[in-house]
């Protein structure tokens, strides 16, 4: 049984790419289809007359684009390459004189904010949206008196997302007018969706938009360097006040001339393109390599469990180039068949389960039947029992990762929508059970604890001085978590804030009042504080957070708010499941309460926007490291690790793999994700005086275990892998 090896069953073993050495350049967009020969034609006719000047101000050429868009030719610019103009319109309209600031959007084409940031302008990068959107009030809070220019990219570079027509008219219509707005539509050729904004035809009612083209894409003219600008003309005559008459040379002139007049070969190059690109899609989809739809002549991927890195490395050895573009996800140019079945065949041979896990046969039988559930989930059913029996006989981790997988596969291929969906709450063991097996996650590894002693410490510099304190916890649990704080408090010299705690937790079904267990953490918080002599009280909110309104909470505004979120935001749904995306609301309501310091703790796996097999690969490398955790740090017979990997982390997984849409709840995103999402909802990382080494002593950390710094605070890692990531964020205005 081998599923995966017959998903490319067509591809050769020996690839004539392979023979020939050639690379696959697939990093830069380019037409990898060619050129026009007319242009070859008219680049040698053209040869002989080098010797003199350019055309001034590219007239022909101008002319010709003119008659094409149904533009005046004095409302263009031609100029060497887009990158020219992009440089021209920072330096006029943000030049040094006049303290200027750019506006652009993340990820998108990167010459935006470093031609900025190399004349020394600021440019901000606003995140977009976890479906690659832009975030309208995100770039309305961004916008300054000093604003000048904002960069658009659409179809957007990397990401192939879109802006509608109407979606961009909002955009212009929320901008001031000194604001003038660039469309770059450098891949505007290949759009096939029937709503994608034509920014050309809206020059007429936006006096502050510039719109950029190229030929360097689907013309095939890169290496000869010609782009151009739209615009009004007092737009133009502004960028004309700072633009060389001679920019560029008559070669690129002549070429962009041919290749415009030659519609048939722009014509196969975009079917080729299209082509090419649904057949790499269904290639993709079934090798588990997350893609997302692209309006351009390019993919964006992420492979699941893998590093952008380690698979840029991989196929860069094999002479396939492509462009990394952030550390999870790459961008690969469409190309030929010849081009396209190499780089499919390298990706077969670099995710083949029996190579992700060449050490441990049972994972690499639970991917290989990950495969089986994608296309043929009864005949993926008669295996799982097989899976099951040997992972029941394997001892370690190993065998009981594998078992939470099988269990998992199992309810996919059942395709059963329960009301166990997965996540914490819904377990038939009794309720000492769980206590006494959450008490020995937390008292005996710092997967939990680790989260913990970072917000409490950043919380503690946080409020140093204040004299009354609001503590906010959004999911508080059994708060085991305050035991710690208010411990630090009480070692404060000298007089110690007045503490207030309000928690919200989901309410207690199972039982005849819903708040029970929220009373209780209270009233354990309550005799603490009062064993430490401290001035406490405390509320609690018996709710789900999508349902409740925190600008409802009665906050004294002479206390200092801190709001703590441990483990909690990733159970509410984005814009991936439902609008409005409840993640954001959430941030904007803490935004909107002004607090002191938002701390966030948070597994840091991709488990929200991945589909189903490389989601399967990044959870199976996600929840292996935690079992690893466990293996090591627990007795294998002591029944609280039972509870801890089949309950627990057990329900997680089945929920992670089981589920889809809404029933899905357990929607991990990586530590860079969340970091975008609150860059682009307001905050910007705390400074903190909380070291490494500080909390490695504290938590007595095994060495296998590391942190890794970065701006908002710290990952834990064990044996190198990330596992839970720990910030503080404030607001950044």
């Amino acid at each position: 049984m081998n599923c995966y090896i017959a998903i490319m069953i067509n591809t050769p073993r020996e690839s004539p790419m392979e023979n020939k050495r050639i690379p696959y350049q697939a990093a830069t967009n380019e037409n990898l289809f060619g050129s026009s020969p007319q242009v070859l034609v008219a680049l040698q006719q053209a040869l002989s007359s080098v010797h003199g000047y350019p055309t001034p101000d590219a007239a022909d050429l101008r002319h010709a684009l003119a008659l094409k868009l149904g533009v005046q030719a004095d409302e263009i610019v031609v100029g060497s390459g887009s990158a020219e103009l992009i440089s021209l319109l920072v330096r006029r309209f943000c030049g040094h004189d006049r303290e200027g600031e750019v506006l652009t959007f993340t990820p998108s084409y990167p010459l935006y904010c470093q031609e900025a940031r190399a004349l020394r302008i600021p440019c901000t990068e606003i995140p977009l949206t976890s479906s690659y959107r832009i975030d309208l009030q995100a770039l309305v809070r961004q916008l300054r008196p000093s604003t000048r220019l904002c960069f658009i990219c659409n179809p957007n570079n990397p990401t192939g997302t879109y802006l509608t027509s109407a979606e961009l008219a909002q955009v212009l219509d929320c901008l001031p007018a000194h604001v003038t707005v660039v469309v770059d539509e450098a891949y505007i050729e290949y759009v096939t969706a029937p709503d994608c904004a034509d920014a050309v035809a809206m020059l007429s009612r936006y006096p502050n938009l510039v719109v950029l083209r190229t030929f360097s894409k689907a013309y095939g003219l890169a290496s000869v360097r010609i782009g151009y600008m739209v615009a009004q003309r007092h737009l133009i005559e502004q960028v004309m006040e700072v633009k060389q008459p001679y920019n560029v040379n008559q070669l690129a002139q002549v070429a962009a001339l041919a290749a415009l007049k030659d519609e048939q070969f722009l014509h196969m190059t975009l079917q080729a393109t299209q082509e090419g690109k649904n057949k790499l899609e269904q290639a993709l989809h079934k090798m588990g390599v997350q893609f997302w739809p692209s309006q351009g002549n390019f993919l964006l991927l992420d492979a699941g469990g893998y590093s952008a890195d380690g698979i840029h490395n991989y196929l860069l050895a094999n002479h396939i180039l492509v462009r990394r573009a952030d550390h999870h996800t790459l961008r690969l140019t469409i190309g030929p068949d010849e081009h396209q079945l190499y780089l499919l065949h390298m990706l077969q041979e670099l995710l083949h389960p029996s190579r992700v896990y060449a050490t441990q046969p049972l994972l690499a039988q639970v991917l290989d039947l990950g495969y089986q559930v994608q296309d043929q989930p009864e005949e993926a059913a008669t295996h799982l029992h097989d899976l099951q029996h040997k992972a029941t006989e394997q001892p370690g981790a190993e065998g009981r990762i594998a078992q939470a997988f099988a269990r998992a596969l199992a309810m996919r291929c059942q395709q059963c929508n329960t009301a166990a969906s997965g996540n914490l709450y819904a377990s038939n063991l009794g309720e000492m059970d769980m206590i006494a097996a959450f008490n020995v996650l937390v008292t005996a590894t710092p997967l939990v604890t680790f989260g913990h002693r970072f917000a409490n410490h950043a919380i503690l510099s946080a409020i140093t001085g204040k004299s009354s304190v609001y503590l906010l916890d959004l999911g508080i649990g059994s708060g085991l978590q305050w035991f710690h704080f208010m411990e630090l408090v009480a070692a404060i010299p000298g007089k110690r804030p007045t503490l207030h705690l309000t928690g919200i937790d989901i309410p207690d079904s199972n039982n005849p009042d819903p708040a029970y267990k929220l009373q209780a953490t209270g009233a354990r918080l309550a005799a603490h504080a009062e064993r430490l002599g401290l001035d406490f009280s405390y509320t609690y909110v018996a709710t789900r957070l999508e349902d409740f309104d925190l600008q409802s909470l009665e906050i004294d505004p002479s206390y200092t708010l801190i709001v703590n979120a441990a483990l909690t935001l990733h159970h509410l749904a984005d814009e991936l499941v439902a609008i409005p995306d409840q993640r954001d609301r959430v941030l904007e309501q803490i935004r909107d309460l002004r607090p002191e310091l938002l701390t966030l703790t948070e597994p840091d796996s991709e488990h929200n926007r991945l589909d189903f097999l490389p989601r399967l690969r990044e959870s199976l490398r996600h929840y292996h490291t935690v079992f690893d955790v466990l293996d090591t740090l627990l007795p294998a017979d002591m029944p609280e690790r039972r509870v801890i990997e089949q309950e627990f982390f057990g329900r997680e997984i089945l929920n992670v793999v089981a589920f889809e849409g809404a029933d899905r709840v357990e929607r991990h995103e990586r530590l860079d994700a969340w970091q975008h999402r609150l860059t682009r909802n307001g905050f910007a990382p705390a400074p903190s005086q909380v070291t490494a080494s500080q909390l490695q002593h504290e938590l007595d950390l095994h060495p296998q275990f590391s942190l890794a710094a970065h701006t908002a605070g710290y990952t834990l890692h064990w044996k190198n892998t990330n596992i839970i990531a720990a910030t503080a964020w404030q607001l950044a205005d």
